[in-house]
C-alpha cells in the first residue's frame, strides 16, 4: 500500500517509517501540519495516519481541510491523549480510525491492514471518467466499449491518472503507483510508459483523441472527453 505518515516527531515518523517498510509498503512521510494536508488531498494514498499535535497547522486542521476538498483517503489518527472530547472532535470531521501514544507497532500495522481492507471492500469496483471505463476487480479497461490491453504498471499508472481527473499527477506519484521506488527508475522510463499509454487509448480513428495531457517538467493531467449525450 501508499501510505502517508504525517508526523513532526523525528523518532516516532522513522519507527513507523521503519515497520511498514518491513511490511513492504511505500511510505511518505510530511512533518508539519501545512506540508501534510496538502500532501493528502494532492497524492495517492491507500491510508494516512495523523498526529493531532502538529506545527503550522495541527491536525484536526489538516483533517478537516483534507475532508471539505473532497480527500476520501482513511486516517488512522494518532493522539498523545485518550481524551474522549478530542476523539470525538476527530471522527466528526472525518477520522476512521485512532490510535494512543505509545503505540505498539504491531496494533498500528494491524489497524492500518484493517481500514485499508474497509475502504477496498467499500470502493466500487468500476472506475468511470468520460468515455473510459476502469474495472478493477478484473483488471480491465475500455473505451467507447473497446477492450483495451494494458499491461499492470500501465493499468496502475491509468488508475492513478483517472482517480486524479483534471488534476496534475506528478513524475513521482506516478512512479510510486507503477513502481513503487523513484530510485530503481530511469529518467525516461515513466514517459516511455505513458507514450504506450497514450496509444492504446487512442480511437482507431481519432489521432487527437488523446486523453493523457503532458504538464512539461512536472507530470501529467488525464483530460475526460465527455460521453455524447451527457452533461459535461
Amino acid at each position: 500500500m501508499n501510505i502517508l505518515v504525517i508526523e513532526d516527531d523525528t523518532r516516532i515518523a522513522a519507527l513507523v517509517e521503519r515497520a511498514l517498510r518491513e511490511e513492504g509498503h511505500r511510505v511518505t512521510i510530511c512533518y508539519d501540519g501545512r506540508n501534510g494536508v496538502d500532501t493528502l488531498v494532492n497524492g495517492v494514498f491507500d491510508v494516512a495516519l495523523l498526529d493531532i499535535l502538529l506545527p503550522g497547522i495541527d491536525g484536526f486542521s489538516v483533517l478537516e481541510r483534507a475532508r471539505n476538498k473532497q480527500c476520501k483517503t482513511p486516517v488512522l489518527v494518532l493522539t498523545a491523549v485518550d481524551a474522549v472530547p478530542k476523539v470525538l472532535r476527530a471522527f466528526d470531521l472525518g477520522a476512521d480510525d485512532y490510535l494512543v501514544k505509545p503505540f505498539i507497532l504491531e496494533i498500528l500495522l494491524a489497524r492500518v491492514t484493517a481500514l485499508a481492507r474497509r475502504t477496498i471492500r467499500n470502493e466500487p469496483p468500476i472506475l468511470n471518467v468520460g468515455d473510459v471505463t476502469l474495472d478493477r476487480s478484473r483488471r480491465i479497461a475500455m473505451r467507447d466499449g473497446r477492450e483495451i490491453s494494458l499491461t499492470r504498471k500501465q493499468f496502475a499508472l491509468l488508475e492513478t491518472l483517472m482517480r486524479r481527473k483534471g488534476l496534475i499527477t506528478s513524475r513521482e506519484q506516478l512512479i510510486e503507483a507503477g513502481w513503487g521506488d523513484i530510485a530503481d527508475v530511469k529518467e525516461n522510463t515513466l514517459d516511455v510508459y505513458i507514450h504506450g499509454l497514450r496509444t492504446k487509448l487512442q480511437r482507431p480513428t481519432d489521432a487527437d483523441s488523446t486523453l493523457i495531457r503532458t504538464v512539461h517538467g512536472i507530470g501529467y493531467i488525464f483530460e475526460a472527453i465527455p460521453v455524447e449525450g451527457l452533461p459535461h
